[in-house]
């Protein structure tokens, strides 16, 4: 890879982390969200960077071209990824169903507890009258 390409690839790489650590501190991305786009992008920028690691990783791969290498590389990155979102938005959907549930029973709970205040405690009829 030529000397452009590696400073183009590594200014990217540098504005990613930037932007990721800039979105952690916002609170807009999670923690450990971050630490994880920041080693993808600390992993890319060093395989890219140094040309005997890109060859290895090229060879390692079975690939012919350093790019494909790359490519693979970061489609099996996303793939990982993918599932890792997946399996939060389990987690997320599992919680919010408890979470009606409860609000449900604890509904319900009230309203009978309401019913039974409005009702006379001790409801006896009333003597019938004579005329």
């Amino acid at each position: 890879m030529s000397i452009q390409g590696i400073l183009l690839i590594d200014l990217v790489g540098l504005a990613l982390i930037i932007l990721t650590a800039n979105l952690v501190r916002i609170q807009k991305l999670y923690v450990g969200y971050g630490v994880l786009w920041t080693l993808a992008v600390i992993a890319l920028m060093s395989i890219v960077s140094v040309p005997g690691l890109l060859v290895l990783v090229t060879k390692g791969v079975g690939a012919i071209f350093p790019a494909s290498a790359v490519s693979l590389l970061a489609f099996v990155f996303i793939f990982i990824v993918l599932i890792l979102f997946s399996v939060q938005l389990s987690l997320i959907s599992a919680r919010q169903i408890e979470l009606i549930q409860s609000i449900a029973l604890k509904e319900a709970l009230s309203a009978k507890e309401a019913d039974k205040e409005r009702a006379p405690e001790n409801h006896t009829p009333a003597a019938p009258t004579r005329e």
